[in-house]
């Protein structure tokens, strides 16, 4: 890749990690069709952004276990699961019908962002639910399903995690982003491995995009630390919207 692609790709790829790390999340959507602009195959696209999404969410989950948001005996629950389901998915990943799922992937972030929207605010005193064998089992098919679905299109897991977390076990959403970033790096960490082992990187972009991702995302991560649960959760919702309307976009040839 040339100097001049390297130098937008930093920026570029700084400004979506900066976003999307408020949630955990490396913006692996949006890094793809940037690293395809640039030149990149999209094989080596969906890699490279996997590992971004494992950077950005890395760091994420740094900063909010310094601030105590991350309770890892809840998110070794969603761990089996999504490891098992992002391996599959990266073997998957040639075989599956992507526009089929990418279609119904944006008809549920549309959903779900309005869920989050409406639906989501947390009540005073309100606790999250308590971990029977019958939450566990529930969290641990959602988990596998999500993590084949990220694995199979490229993106971290954290846009299924997140109102998952929020809407059905009522966690705060300071805490679910910080539950949030620990389930995607280790997901990312997954699909990254097994779409590397099918696939070819370049050094020196894989380096200035790691970079531009570790200096986004430590900016923006501390301020999910300090912002309101309700900003965070609102702004989630119309992260996801963006994604929809970018999956559709590209359905539709538009973008």
């Amino acid at each position: 890749m040339e100097i001049t692609s390297l130098v937008i790709a930093f920026f570029a790829i700084l400004a979506i990690s900066a976003v999307f790390s408020m949630f955990g999340k490396g913006g692996a959507l949006l890094c793809i069709p940037v690293l395809v602009t640039l030149g990149m195959a999209v094989g080596p696209a969906i890699s490279t952004a996997l590992f971004l999404n494992l950077v950005t969410a890395l760091t994420a989950t740094v900063v909010s276990q310094r601030n105590k948001l991350v309770e890892f005996r809840f998110c070794l629950v969603f761990l089996p699961g999504a490891v098992l389901g992002s391996l599959l998915g990266a073997v998957l990943s040639s075989m599956a019908p992507k526009n089929l799922l990418l279609g119904t992937f944006s008809a549920f972030l549309c959903i779900t962002g309005l869920l989050l929207f409406i639906c989501g605010k947390q009540r005073a005193g309100q606790q999250a639910k308590k971990l029977t064998a019958g939450m566990i089992g529930l969290i641990t098919l959602f988990s596998l399903g999500a993590g084949v679905l990220s694995s199979v299109i490229g993106v971290g897991g954290g846009l299924i995690s997140f109102p998952f977390l929020v809407l059905y076990t009522k966690y705060g959403a300071q805490m679910a982003a910080g539950a949030n970033s620990l389930i995607v790096t280790v997901s990312a960490l997954v699909g990254t491995i097994g779409h590397f082992a099918l696939g070819h990187m370049e050094i020196r972009f894989l380096a200035v995009a790691t970079l531009a991702c570790a200096l986004g995302s430590t900016v923006r991560s501390h301020v999910t630390v300090k912002a309101s649960p309700g900003f965070v959760r609102v702004a989630f919702a119309c992260i996801m919207w963006l994604f929809a309307t970018q999956i559709a976009m590209r359905l539709w040839g538009i973008a």
